[in-house]
């Protein structure tokens, strides 16, 4: 079954697609950026990378983390960034609605990996 992957360019050469999206609602999930990239297998450096450059991105932060301590820190979605989920999700599902035609269309048109024809 095919499926949609969406990806926004925005000027700048900003993006917003499917692994930071994922990031986002993952630290909604968990409270923490460290789990939330731990369960993308990625490295705590790297998480932290991607939640900077995305509160850096929009006009309004979509993460405020705490730090850590004897208390423990957290993160979570601001709402800005709650809202940005949101919308990113309403458009990939308006896309898969909206275009479920086509997509079955070229799904249908598609070789199947027997039938394909191997090289040699």
């Amino acid at each position: 079954m095919a499926r949609v992957s969406l990806r926004l360019g925005f000027p700048g050469d900003l993006a917003l697609g499917p692994g930071k999206i994922r990031l986002l609602e993952l630290i909604a999930e968990t409270g923490s950026i460290s789990a939330a990239g731990r369960a993308m297998r990625m490295s705590y450096r790297r998480a932290w990378m991607l939640v900077d450059e995305l509160n850096r991105m929009f006009r309004e932060p979509l993460v405020a983390a705490k730090p850590g301590g004897v208390h423990g820190g957290g993160a979570h979605l601001t709402s800005a960034g709650g809202d940005v989920v949101r919308r990113y999700r309403a458009i990939e599902s308006d896309i898969t609605v909206n275009s479920s035609a086509n997509i079955a269309a070229l799904e249908s048109m598609v070789a199947v990996v027997e039938d394909a024809v191997k090289p040699g």
